[in-house]
């Protein structure tokens, strides 16, 4: 063999293991490595979303609004309803994290421009924090404002 065929295999045997160590390592990252977090396709969400995933949205200006709430409390259910009215028709400004708690009735609201909240929030004190928080405000805002 010459000096010339013996490189060129070692070389070829240096590749193959370079090749084969990348895929072996992009494996082992992608089964054990940090999941990028997404956020949910729907705008009503019974349960808290991440940290992360609320820094995305308000990053990218949408507002999030989380409304603690107890499910005995008559005007909870009433203002839970007006917050997935509101929800719905902000023009997918809005995503709403309805969280059921027996503790401490609350209305936090953010964005990038805002950050609200309200405790033991009424209809209308939940429809005003929202509407006033709102980086550009929806048609509903305005009607339910009449």
């Amino acid at each position: 063999m010459s000096k010339k065929n013996v490189k060129q295999r070692v070389l070829a045997l240096v590749f193959i293991l370079i090749l084969v160590g990348s895929t072996v390592a992009y494996g082992i990252i992608a089964l054990f490595g940090n999941k990028q977090q997404i956020v949910p396709n729907e705008r009503v969400l019974n349960y808290k979303l991440s940290q992360f995933q609320v820094d995305l949205l308000v990053q990218n200006y949408f507002t999030v609004v989380e409304y603690n709430y107890q499910n005995n409390c008559f005007e909870c259910i009433q203002v839970k309803s007006t917050l997935e009215e509101l929800t719905q028709n902000s023009e997918n400004q809005i995503y709403l994290q309805l969280i059921e708690n027996s503790s401490q009735t609350s209305l936090y609201v953010v964005n990038l421009m805002n950050e609200t909240m309200i405790y033991n929030p009424t209809v209308r004190q939940s429809i005003d924090t929202v509407c006033d928080t709102l980086i550009y405000t929806p048609t509903w805002c305005a009607i339910n404002r009449i």
